[in-house]
């Protein structure tokens, strides 16, 4: 099941791609919303290997998901595997300028459910996925206010 969206942000590529890696950051974000978060790999790692394992609540239980990031091509795109029971999830980050201060951000989600009970899972999900795609869409779009707001407060 694919979810997938698209925002243009006012601030160049760069810093957008710099705030979507600062591991840092968004470990304390997730922190702060009650989330679990280990890094397993070293803290100097930022690119390709950088792993983290999670606990994530979903549907009223907290999952074990483990998180690896397997492409980091600055400032273009970022690619983060990650499992979860029988579940795999692709997380895909493309940047693509549209002028010096301004960029498309398209954040793509897939989930691949590998067992049986995962199978389930995901069609049981895809009733909602309507609702959902809503969800992913407006968060992504507050983050990327959120991205604009961090920026226009620098310049």
């Amino acid at each position: 099941m694919k979810f997938s969206t698209r925002q243009d942000i006012e601030a160049p590529a760069e810093y957008v791609f710099d705030r979507l890696s600062d591991f840092d950051v968004l470990e304390r974000q997730a922190m702060r919303r009650g989330l679990s978060v280990q890094r397993k790999s070293a803290k100097d790692v930022t690119g390709v290997g950088a792993t983290w394992v999670l606990q994530v609540p979903f549907r009223g239980k907290m999952r074990d998901l483990e998180a690896q990031v397997v492409e980091f091509e600055r400032p273009s795109h970022l690619n983060v595997d990650a499992k979860s029971g029988g579940l795999e999830m692709f997380i895909t980050l493309e940047l693509l300028p549209l002028s010096p201060k301004r960029t498309r951000l398209i954040v793509g989600y897939d989930v691949k459910p590998q067992t049986l009970s995962a199978r389930i899972l995901v069609q049981s999900i895809k009733f909602a996925k309507t609702t959902l795609q809503k969800r992913f869409t407006k968060r992504v779009a507050k983050f990327c206010d959120y991205l604009e707001t961090q920026y226009e407060a620098q310049a």
